[in-house]
């Protein structure tokens, strides 16, 4: 019984034996074989559905408090005045940053404070870039005397570049198998693929307003709406693929 029990475990061991051996035999082939490896790349343009600008609000006086509580109002006449336009759904506001900082000048060589500068940055994201126009005026009217940058973007790229990503494989396949077969051989699985997609943001226009810190009453609006153009996104998508031979 124990000589049945033993030829039964010699039996096994070579059959997973004899098995692997022939996995490995495959592998080893096709290493021997070789790949083709090609890539592409394909751009597209597309309408941004995302927008960034940002505004700040800069005072100077004689001394911080002073400076302080001036930005501080006028800064909330300007989140106020966005508010009004915003939407939950499709528009965050948030402080980007606050900075309070002396400035010197220089009186017969000797350094001293002049007067402190504070400078209130507010971003405003939003979803419905036909907003844009109307948040930069409701901010100029209300305070804001700079902006830093107007950045226009494209979200979801990851589902638009996934309905790209099938054509271009397919394409490569395909010019693999005519590589394959001009050599005399042909495709046998793919060892290795890479894609990766980008989206490329638009900058809309830099605009630096020139209004003073104090707005008036009678400036409270525009007298013209300020232009943007959106212009298009570019998303850019990229492929490569490692293609076994026989």
């Amino acid at each position: 019984m124990k000589k049945l029990i033993y030829g039964l475990l010699i039996f096994v061991c070579f059959f997973i034996i004899k098995e692997n051996s022939e996995a490995a035999s495959v592998t080893d082939t096709k290493k021997e074989a070789g790949f083709i490896s090609l890539n592409t790349t394909t751009m597209a343009e597309v309408e941004p559905n995302f927008a960034t600008v940002t505004f700040s609000v800069e005072n100077t006086a004689d001394n911080a408090k002073k400076v302080t509580e001036a930005n501080n109002l006028q800064t909330s006449k300007v989140i106020n005045a966005i508010k009004l336009l915003a939407s939950e759904q499709t528009d965050i506001i948030k402080t980007k940053g606050f900075s309070l900082t002396p400035v010197y000048s220089t009186v017969q060589g000797e350094r001293k404070i002049k007067n402190y500068r504070a400078v209130n940055s507010i971003t405003v994201e939003t979803k419905d870039i036909t907003k844009v126009a109307d948040f930069i005026d409701a901010a100029v009217s209300n305070g804001a005397n700079k902006t830093n940058n107007l950045v226009y973007s494209f979200e979801n790229d990851k589902s638009y570049c996934n309905g790209l990503y099938p054509e271009l494989i397919k394409d490569l396949k395909s010019q693999a198998a005519v590589i394959a077969s001009a050599a005399g051989t042909s495709l046998d699985g793919i060892k290795h693929i890479n894609a990766s997609c980008s989206v490329n943001t638009a900058s809309g226009n830099r605009i630096a307003f020139a209004k003073s810190n104090a707005v008036s009453s009678s400036d409270s609006a525009l007298e013209t709406s300020t232009p943007v153009e959106a212009g298009k996104v570019k998303i850019r998508v990229y492929v490569s693929a490692d293609f076994y031979v026989k």
